[in-house]
């Protein structure tokens, strides 16, 4: 696996790639810069201070307002931290499938080509992956909760969470190229573990700032290189 990542990052030099790395850091960033004139703006004009300062008398204009700017930058601070695995995947999906592409171009060339897949079941994938994904952070909301009350049980639970459905997405770009999908579930079940341990450090690389940016062209050329080392094991 640790090769598998290193061939990844090596990749990152192809001019290809590197475009991919920019379009799909620049659009998840402009989502996030939407959300934040939105959330500020919002609160602006709510000017929740003028309507406590006329309920209590002991809360002038500006110390409220200037509490509610501190909660929305804490509040937008988390959800930038625990969605961008979201919206960057979202994003990249328009662009995995010729990631994929290219690094088997450039490292392994003798391969047929591959059938590759349609914009309409690339949307459906994201669609489902980001359900699934919102859905079981949903269901583990109250375990992360209960986790800020020991370090670090909180991060530990979104990444073993998320790394099951990151894992198993990042599997499906690549392997449903080259695979039916009945020989692609017998694949994921024989490589499950490796799967879950990829996509949990996936997760984890995508809430580092600077290389959140890289995470998904990363992630499909690690799982690239995890398909193609592993591709003759298959459920028995």
């Amino acid at each position: 696996m640790i090769f598998a990542l290193s061939k990844a990052f090596g990749d990152m030099r192809d001019p290809q790639l590197r475009k991919a790395i920019l379009a799909i850091a620049l659009w998840s960033l402009g989502f996030f810069f939407v959300l934040m004139i939105v959330m500020f703006g919002g609160l602006d004009a709510a000017n929740l201070g003028a309507w406590v300062e006329g309920q209590i008398d002991l809360a002038p204009t500006w110390v409220v307002n200037t509490g509610a700017f501190i909660l929305g930058a804490f509040a937008f601070t988390a959800l930038f931290w625990f969605s961008f695995v979201i919206v960057a995947q979202n994003v990249a999906a328009f662009y995995l499938d010729k990631v994929v592409g290219r690094v088997e171009e450039i490292d392994y060339p003798g391969l047929p080509e591959a059938e590759g897949s349609t914009i309409a079941q690339d949307v459906v994938s994201t669609i489902r992956f980001t359900g699934m994904l919102l859905l079981l952070n949903l269901v583990a909301l109250p375990f992360y909760i209960l986790g800020l009350m020991v370090p670090f049980v909180s991060f530990g639970i979104f990444y073993l969470v998320n790394g099951y459905l990151v894992g198993r997405e990042y599997a499906e770009v690549v392997i449903l190229r080259r695979m039916t999908p009945s020989d692609a579930v017998a694949w994921r079940k024989a490589n499950r573990t490796k799967l879950w341990l990829a996509g949990a450090l996936i997760a984890f690389g995508m809430t580092i700032p600077i290389v959140n940016f890289l995470g998904p062209v990363i992630a499909a050329a690690f799982m690239t290189h995890i398909y193609h080392a592993n591709r003759d094991i298959t459920a028995a």
